[in-house]
């Protein structure tokens, strides 16, 4: 891959790494909320736009028997609001943006590719071999490594996706782009947040690692999502994003 220079200037910009000519202008990460244990409670597992663009729902699921909770953010404000029940909009939201489809395009269709990830048991020497509990240890090793199922969600040859001994959850990992745009933004297996285009070509971001939930907001203008800061510590971030 090559990195090519950000097309539009921004007043802090960061360079994209592309599979092709450059698709989308995009500005540097930036917080729109930190997310603290002392913030939030549970795992983030939703996150949405309102249809005006100016809110968000960020759903978490807490427990071993997951009780789900809401959180309302607006960005440009620092406050984070829990809620009894999400705002309306919030399904809707979930709904479209994880669909299997993008809208207008009923000719993509997300794929899925299941395969079992096998292993081996180590090599080891003849007096490791004879220490019947190093070698119970290894068969032990490999057994739990050929119960390994790995999910990979493809579209158009790509991977958006991938989940490894995981439920596969749809919306984790990818989001669509209003329609009038043709785009989808994902995670790539590297960590990294993409953008790409449904007509061809995609792009690498930089500066984004170790994320989940990438939302599109209605107006096509910010993408945000969940970065992991720490243990029980998160942080939502956002990205402008424009045509160069």
């Amino acid at each position: 891959m090559r990195v090519l220079a950000v097309g539009l200037i921004f007043a802090a910009s960061v360079a994209v790494t592309a599979a092709a000519p450059q698709l989308f202008s995009a500005a540097a990460p930036t917080l729109v909320a930190d997310l603290p244990a002392s913030q939030i409670k549970g795992e983030p597992s939703q996150l949405a736009w309102s249809a005006d663009s100016a809110t968000l729902c960020l759903q978490t699921l807490e427990g071993d028997h997951p009780k789900a909770r809401y959180y309302v953010i607006r960005p440009g404000q620092p406050d984070v609001h829990g809620v009894d029940v999400p705002p309306d909009w919030a399904a809707p939201y979930w709904t479209w943006k994880s669909s299997r489809m993008p809208p207008g395009h009923p000719e993509l269709v997300i794929q899925v590719d299941t395969k079992n990830k096998g292993g081996q048991i180590p090599t080891q020497d003849l007096k490791a071999k004879s220490d019947e509990r190093m070698l119970d240890n290894a068969v032990a090793a490999q057994n739990t490594a050929e119960g390994s199922i790995v999910r990979t969600l493809t579209l158009k040859g790509e991977a958006i996706g991938q989940f490894v001994d995981q439920p596969l959850v749809p919306g984790i990992t990818f989001g669509w782009s209003p329609e009038k745009l043709h785009a989808l933004t994902y995670i790539k297996p590297n960590g990294r947040l993409a953008l790409m285009n449904l007509d061809g070509g995609s792009q690498e971001i930089d500066g984004t690692n170790g994320i989940s939930l990438p939302a599109w907001s209605p107006d096509g203008a910010r993408i945000v999502y969940v970065q992991k800061q720490g243990r029980h510590h998160y942080a939502v971030m956002q990205i402008a994003v424009t045509h160069p």
